[in-house]
């Protein structure tokens, strides 16, 4: 039977379909964005009411970023109170200028390789991404001597141990505490880290890791309704958001969330009969009313978000298209409430997305 689910998940996984998409375009997910010249700091952009949401038919600013990024691939940081080392993965503009943070946290035994397609293009937009690798990461756990451990096994693991859903949170709020240390270790980011302008965002678990950062209330052995949530986040994104009955999540965890928040699943993000769609709905349906977006995605699984790879034959304009919506509502979101950017707003508050999609994306605001 674990046999079978697991290729029925392999499959949802890796299958694509969805609207025709936007036109075909390079998404930013080179190393280097092609900027010439390099542009100045935000305060050069064009301003906020320059570019109307009708002009968006190709998706919200989807092309390589104006700033070239720098990548740091692998700081080791020390989390001297909890007796561990935290490494982290770092994309930031090269451009003098200071620019808000966005932590991302990778799914179920992931690492802090994922994503790239995201967190890259984000900072080629002007902002400072960071990525912890948690302690249920299968890589990690493979460096620190279980030779033997595979990834379903993390990723099973990660389900039941709640040491794993409490060290996460901690992990986030441990990066915002270093964020100095960060800063002062990587030349290239010395006077860019805008500490006023800081969102958290995550894959699959690591939805659930920035449900908790923004409130969540979490059920652990001997501590009911633990809050973690750190008063410095300003946003929060969460791709395949996670429901209740998980990760210590009950029916009324999501109730005191009231930060921005965006949600996106899709019609195939279904891996069991628990994490249906509408599941992943509840966190935005439960939450303080406000700055709240939910994405549904027609043709998105799991993976979707995160890359537009799939192994079907023929599915790459869809993956590409779909990977394309997740980038350009992330994108959105960011700038409306890290950079109180109104265009970006607008477009958020219009049905731009939607009418490019040509119907397969469906966004609920409350």
């Amino acid at each position: 039977m674990i046999a079978t689910l697991s290729a029925i998940s392999a499959y949802f996984i890796t299958r694509t379909s969805g609207g025709p998409g936007f036109p075909a375009r390079k998404l930013s997910a080179n190393p280097i964005a092609a900027a010439s010249p390099t542009v100045q700091p935000p305060a050069s952009a064009p301003s906020a009411g320059d570019v109307p949401p009708s002009d968006y038919a190709n998706g919200y600013d989807l092309q390589p970023g104006p700033y070239t990024v720098s990548e740091v691939a692998d700081l080791v940081l020390d989390d001297a109170n909890r007796g561990k080392e935290l490494h982290v993965r770092v994309f930031y503009p090269d451009d003098a200028g200071k620019y808000p943070i966005i932590v991302f946290s990778h799914g179920a035994g992931g690492s802090q390789n994922c994503c790239d397609g995201l967190t890259r293009h984000w900072a080629g937009y002007g902002y400072v991404t960071i990525q912890p690798t948690h302690d249920d990461s299968a890589v990690q756990r493979r460096n620190q001597g279980e030779e033997n451990i595979r990834f379903m096994q993390a990723v099973r693991e990660a389900l039941k141990k709640p040491a794993r859903w409490e060290s996460r949170p901690l992990d986030i709020t441990y990066v915002l505490d270093a964020l100095p240390v960060i800063q002062n270790r990587v030349p290239g980011l010395i006077g860019k880290i805008d500490p006023n302008a800081i969102g958290v965002g995550g894959h699959s678990m690591g939805s659930y890791t920035t449900e908790a950062i923004a409130g969540a209330l979490v059920d652990l052995p001997g501590h009911p309704a633990r809050n973690f949530a750190d008063p410095r986040v300003k946003a929060v994104l969460c791709l395949s958001p996670q429901g209740p009955s998980q990760f210590g999540l009950s029916d009324h965890s999501f109730d005191r969330i009231s930060l921005p928040y965006m949600g996106m699943t899709g019609s195939l993000d279904s891996l069991g009969p628990v994490a249906s769609p509408a599941w992943h709905k509840t966190p935005f349906e439960r939450s303080q009313p406000g700055d709240k977006y939910h994405l549904f995605i027609e043709g998105a699984n799991h993976m979707s978000f995160i890359t537009p790879r799939t192994a079907l034959p023929g599915g790459a304009e869809k993956g590409q298209a779909i990977f394309g919506y997740t980038n350009s509502a992330s994108l959105a979101f960011w700038d409306a409430y890290l950079k109180g950017d109104a265009r970006a707003k607008s477009y958020l508050q219009s049905s731009a997305l939607e009418k490019s999609s040509h119907g397969a994306v469906k966004i609920s605001r409350r």
